[in-house]
C-alpha cells in the first residue's frame, strides 16, 4: 500500500462507520479494503452473516472474483473468513462472549506477529452490527457498536493497529435517525460510500494537490461535512473524534495543517492538545474553530500559538476555511 493516502485510507488502525445505498456497493466495499490489506501486507478477515452463502454476492463464494489472489491468500491465511450468523444470533440473546473470543483471538495474532517481527496490522470487515440494523434489532447494533469503540480505545491504548469496518444500511437508518446518531458516536469515522466511487480512489490525489490535513471533531456530523467537503476538492483529510486518536495520527505523519475544535470533549482539554502537538511537531500549523465570539476567544488563543486570522467562529462557510487554510499553509 503507498504511503500517500486519499479520505479512504484508514488501514491504521481506526473503528469505521460505512454508510452504503445497496450491497453492490458494499460488496465494492469489502473488495476493496481487504485488496488494500492484503497488498499492504496486513492480516484481513472478512466477517459476515453471508460469509459461506455461496448464492449471496456478498458470500466470499463469489466476493472471491473482486479480491486478487483470493483462494492463494486464504490458504495462506492472510485472508481469513468467519461466519457471523453465529454471532448475531448470540447478541440477539444477549450475549457478545463469541465477540470477546474474536478479541482476544485478534490480540493473539497481533502478538505473535510483533514477536515474528512481521507487519503487526489487522483489518477487520465486520457486519453484524449493521445485519442487526438490517433485522430492525436497533437496540442490539448500538450495544455491539459501543463495545467494538470500548475495544478499540483499549486497542489504542495498547498501540495495537486493528481497523474494523462496520458497514450500515443508509436507507434503513435514514428511518431511525436516533439510532444512526448513535451509532455514529461509536465509531471515529464515518465514510459515506453514496458521495464517492470506489473505482475513482487512487493515491494520486496526494501526490497532485500535496495537502494533507489533519481534523480533531468531536461532532460527528461536523466531521461527515469536513470529508465530504475536503474529498470534493480531492485534499487528503483524516479526522479524528479525541486526542489520543489525534497524537498517534501525529506521531506516525506529517499534516499540513491541523484543524482544531477549541471545544473538543475527551481527556485532554483542547489548550492540553495543542502543548502535546507542539512538542511532537514544535513547527505544527493549527487552525482553531470555536463557537465563542472572536472578543471572547483573541485573549484565549495566545496558548495556541496562532493570531485571530486563524480562528473560525462556527457557524463559517467552508469557503472562509479554505482561504484560512492557504493562508496559514504558505505563512
Amino acid at each position: 500500500m503507498s504511503n500517500s493516502r486519499d479520505p479512504y485510507e484508514i488501514s491504521d488502525g481506526k473503528h469505521v462507520m460505512l454508510m452504503y445505498e445497496d450491497e453492490e456497493h458494499r460488496a465494492q466495499a469489502a473488495a476493496y479494503w481487504m485488496n488494500r490489506g492484503l497488498e499492504d501486507g496486513q492480516i484481513c478477515i472478512y466477517a459476515s452473516v453471508h460469509a459461506l452463502d455461496q448464492s449471496h454476492m456478498l458470500g466470499i463464494e463469489r466476493l472471491s472474483d473482486r479480491i486478487k489472489h483470493c483462494k492463494e491468500n486464504i490458504g495462506n491465511k492472510n485472508l481469513q473468513i468467519i461466519n457471523f450468523k453465529p454471532y448475531v444470533e448470540s447478541a440477539l440473546n444477549g450475549s457478545l462472549f463469541p465477540f470477546e473470543e474474536l478479541k482476544n483471538n485478534l490480540e493473539e495474532t497481533i502478538n505473535d506477529l510483533m514477536v515474528k517481527g512481521k507487519k503487526d496490522k489487522i483489518t477487520v470487515f465486520a457486519d453484524a452490527a449493521c445485519n442487526l440494523c438490517e433485522i430492525k434489532s436497533f437496540d442490539k447494533s448500538e450495544i455491539l457498536e459501543k463495545w467494538w469503540q470500548d475495544v478499540h480505545d483499549e486497542w489504542l491504548r495498547n498501540n495495537y493497529h486493528i481497523t474494523v469496518i462496520c458497514p450500515h444500511p443508509q436507507l434503513v437508518l435514514m428511518n431511525k435517525l436516533d439510532s444512526k446518531y448513535r451509532i455514529m458516536d461509536s465509531h471515529d469515522m464515518l465514510v459515506d460510500l453514496n458521495n464517492y466511487d470506489l473505482h475513482s480512489l487512487i493515491d494520486t490525489h496526494a501526490k497532485e494537490h500535496g495537502m494533507n490535513i489533519l481534523i480533531v471533531e468531536s461532532d460527528p456530523d461536523l466531521m461527515t461535512l469536513y470529508i465530504e467537503f475536503f474529498t470534493k476538492r480531492n485534499i487528503n483529510a483524516v479526522v479524528t473524534s479525541e486526542s489520543n486518536e489525534c497524537l498517534l495520527a501525529i506521531k506516525e505523519k506529517d499534516y499540513d495543517i491541523i484543524i482544531l475544535d477549541m471545544h473538543l470533549t475527551g481527556n485532554l482539554k483542547a489548550t492540553d492538545l495543542a502543548k502535546e502537538i507542539y512538542q511532537i511537531r514544535p513547527a505544527q500549523r493549527i487552525v482553531l474553530t470555536t463557537t465563542d465570539p472572536l472578543y471572547r476567544t483573541s485573549t484565549g488563543i495566545t496558548s495556541f500559538k496562532v493570531t485571530s486570522e486563524d480562528v473560525l467562529v462556527k457557524p463559517f462557510r467552508l469557503s472562509n476555511l479554505i482561504d484560512v487554510i492557504e493562508n496559514k499553509r504558505y505563512s
